[in-house]
């Protein structure tokens, strides 16, 4: 990424909505857990892959089509917005009409309720994608923190509320709906210029070509990274898709604090470096080996600790999630090296290569886990790594093609990731073994782990010269200097 410093300021507002929201998310998830049992998350985890892969074909690639494109007119941007409502409200239609085919499929009928209820997201959204595509263009984070953290309280209040009252998985489904409306309201009031105009789709070929591409790229990503939930919820029922999704929650956290915020910010900086004509090398090296920094320690920790997180966050009807988890964390530790590659090809316009990779890695990881089903909900897990090193060996081959560059120039910094990995990871074992030696109940025993292990992550971090570390050092000096 660029070392602006709009971009910095930026990934500095996607970080801050990123861990408000985290305040918000991670409460809400601990109540939810308490609060529903595995079998009503499973059933809304089903229809959360269904609107999950609507949502994709509802955008159309029109955001990342904003983002990228050069020469932005009011035209081409009556274009972006006729084509996010045709298709936004015809998904609408089509989840209404077909909500209970899926019911009868599974045999369930509250499926079918909770598709009618999700299908409002879709009637909603045409009205503020295109703003919401304006601002990230335009890197105005500090209007995005503002638009998706009162969308994210809006979210699990209702969620909460609606669940103390006995609503069960339909709580789940409100709550979304609620958040998406604060969403439209405020995007509305903030409306960036030209956000909201008149339908046309006269000359929007080459928006339809863009993102026919990106979408269908993007709809085997989703597909095959979230179809195992419905092969799990057919083949091993509701309650173990429950506890194989609050698995992946788990490693989702890395994405809901991590991950979402530089890759917010990815894109539209990576675009803007390309529509200058600079190489983008080195921001995609340096945004890598500070992203695989802190995910592979991270994947690392809940590796480790798994049961005990869990245990903190969920509860104990939860606890059978824990060895899923940490298949998972291992089995993700290769996809860090490629986190970027999507956002690098989308801002480079290569929206076809990306399609390219989706389509080999689809099959692969659905295939794995169809057989894996055979055997184990567990296996399920543990095929998941099969999948992303095909992912890492695909976009390896992509991105030196497009960037110019070798894979050692793409990676290379990332080895000091791995030798920070391994510190962090030792510095948590040792004191996971020294809190069991102790006796020490839950929370005192991981109070001491993330002590130990922010603390081996930070020495290691500053010995080894770590690119993330000296991201840190950089923003404690601005805020010093900013309150000096």
């Amino acid at each position: 990424m660029s070392k602006t410093p709009s971009v910095r300021g930026a990934l500095a507002w996607s970080f801050a909505e990123r861990y408000l929201s985290l305040l918000i998310t991670v409460p809400t998830t601990m109540i939810l857990a308490r609060l529903l049992t595995p079998t009503q998350v499973g059933v809304y985890s089903l229809c959360a892959v269904v609107t999950n892969l609507a949502s994709i074909l509802r955008d159309f690639g029109v955001s990342e089509y904003l983002i990228q494109e050069r020469d932005l007119d009011r035209d081409k941007l009556r274009n972006a917005f006729t084509i996010t409502l045709l298709m936004a409200w015809g998904i609408a239609a089509l989840i209404f009409g077909g909500r209970f085919l899926l019911a009868d499929w599974y045999h369930e009928p509250l499926l079918a309720d909770l598709l009618l209820v999700l299908s409002l997201n879709f009637v909603m959204l045409p009205l503020a994608s295109p703003a919401f595509a304006l601002l990230n263009r335009e890197l105005a984070f500090h209007k995005v923190c503002v638009v998706q953290v009162s969308a994210n309280a809006a979210n699990s209040a209702t969620s909460i509320a609606l669940a103390w009252a006995g609503h069960g998985a339909m709580s789940l489904a409100w709550g979304p709906v609620a958040g998406i409306a604060v969403q439209v309201a405020i995007l509305v009031w903030l409306r960036p210029h030209d956000a909201l105009v008149m339908p046309r789709l006269r000359g929007a070929g080459r928006q339809l070509r863009f993102g026919a591409m990106f979408t269908g790229s993007r709809l085997v990503e989703s597909g095959s990274r979230n179809g195992h939930e419905l092969i799990i919820g057919k083949v091993f029922g509701f309650t173990a898709l429950g506890l194989f999704s609050r698995a992946t929650g788990l490693i989702d956290l890395l994405a809901q604090t991590v991950s979402s915020a530089i890759l917010r910010v990815a894109t539209p900086a990576l675009a803007a470096d390309h529509r200058a004509g600079h190489s983008l090398v080195a921001p995609y090296a340096r945004g890598t080996a500070i992203f695989t920094g802190i995910a592979w320690p991270f994947m690392g920790g809940v590796a480790l600790m798994a049961g005990d997180i869990i245990a903190l966050l969920f509860g104990a009807q939860w606890h059978e999630a824990a060895p899923l988890a940490t298949l998972l964390a291992i089995a993700g530790l290769p996809y860090a090296l490629t986190m970027l590659a999507p956002n690098a090809l989308a801002a480079t316009g290569q929206v076809r290569r990306r399609l390219s990779v989706a389509l080999w890695y689809g099959p692969t990881h659905l295939l794995c886990v169809a057989l894996a089903s055979f055997w184990s909900l567990h296996a399920v897990a543990a095929v998941f790594a099969i999948g992303n090193l095909v992912q890492v060996v695909m976009y390896t081959r992509h991105l030196t093609e497009v960037l110019k560059a070798r894979p050692r120039d793409l990676f290379m910094p990332s080895w000091t990731s791995a030798q920070l990995a391994l510190g962090t990871c030792a510095g948590l074992a040792l004191a996971q073994l020294a809190s069991h030696e102790l006796g020490l109940p839950l929370i005192p025993r991981l109070a001491l782990c993330v002590a130990a292990g922010a603390g081996a992550w930070l020495a290691c971090a500053s010995l080894l010269g770590h690119p993330a570390m000296a991201e840190l050092r950089r923003a404690w000096t601005h805020l010093r200097s900013r309150h000096a």
